[in-house]
């Protein structure tokens, strides 16, 4: 299948399942308290997910410890410190490029 076609589905697709949500909610339906506990949660793990397994994997072996696992460790001290996601991925970023400068 041709990718940008591929693309286009699965925009198109993410797009009706947003539109269907809405679309239910609007109807003076309300979501259940544990739903929407639970639907708060979603984009954070998505996150930890990705990063995790950035951290550990590349190209599908280990990857060696370097400059990433570093500037995770400072994000994650960060992060439990100010509590704010724009200081911990500002400080994530820095703490890559000087790991990276350095090593």
């Amino acid at each position: 299948m041709n990718p940008w076609l591929m693309v286009l589905l699965t925009g198109l697709g993410t797009y009706l399942l947003r539109v269907s949500a809405i679309a239910l909610v609007s109807e003076g339906r309300q979501i259940p308290p544990r739903a929407e506990q639970a639907l708060r949660l979603v984009a954070p793990s998505v996150l930890a997910a990705l990063v995790a397994n950035s951290l550990l994997l590349q190209d599908g072996d280990w990857r060696p410890l370097g400059a990433w696992h570093g500037a995770a460790i400072v994000a994650a001290l960060v992060a439990v410190r100010f509590r704010s996601a724009a200081w911990t991925l500002l400080a994530g970023m820095v703490a890559v490029w000087v790991f990276a400068a350095l090593g």
